[in-house]
């Protein structure tokens, strides 16, 4: 398989329940933001049926909060503003291990790379070719897990793929998942106590998702 490594000096990944008012980010992207991504490397909608598989890891170095002017229509049709507070995550580092044949689309990409908002720009920094050999008892970190995995973490309920074919998109799927963000100190790593891939230059097991899990 292929690592894209893909570096963002800002990122923002909202929480799907907050609508209106102060808006956080997740620590982490959920799997909509990563067929997001392949998406606009492509130049086409990519779904779960497009991809073979993919596994992420994502680190951050901080998270702040910025002041964010807003358009809305009024009942009477006006259009007025507002002034809201939403977090974003800086310094941030996303790895991507995909099929060798998507190095073609992230050495030249179709359309801007985003971690989140228009502002979030990401670049690809790396495409490396890879091996993962399969190891039991590995630290994992920086992705998303499915309840199945076993592993203790805040639980929430993520969107997976959406339904562009409706304006505007809807959620055509959501999964639970558990969120395991990468930790400053990375002593407080979880374990996975089965077999996983292992990225030995980072030193992580890589959850590797395909359509199958979603069936």
């Amino acid at each position: 398989m292929i690592r894209v490594k893909l570096k963002s000096w800002t990122a923002t990944f909202r929480y799907p329940t907050f609508q209106s008012g102060y808006q956080p980010t997740l620590p982490l992207p959920p799997i909509s933001t990563i067929l997001g991504l392949l998406s606009a490397a492509k130049g086409e909608i990519v779904n779960l049926e497009d991809v073979e598989f993919f596994g992420y890891i994502f680190k951050s170095e901080g998270k702040g909060v910025d002041l964010e002017k807003t358009y809305y229509l009024s009942n009477e049709n006006e259009v007025k503003t507002d002034v809201i507070r939403r977090e974003f995550l800086f310094n941030n580092t996303l790895y991507l291990y995909l099929p060798d044949g998507w190095k073609t689309y992230f050495k030249s990409p179709r359309y801007q790379l985003l971690l989140g908002r228009s502002c979030d720009i990401a670049t690809v920094e790396e495409i490396k070719k890879i091996n993962l050999e399969m190891k039991r008892e590995v630290p994992i970190g920086g992705t998303i897990l499915p309840l199945e995995a076993n592993v203790s973490g805040m639980i929430l309920a993520l969107p997976v793929e959406f339904d562009y074919s409706k304006i505007p998109r809807c959620v055509k799927l959501v999964k639970p998942f558990v969120l395991l963000p990468y930790p400053k100190d990375r002593r407080k790593l979880k374990t996975y106590s089965g077999e996983l891939p292992y990225d030995d230059e980072l030193n992580l097991g890589v959850w590797i998702y395909d359509k199958s899990l979603f069936s």
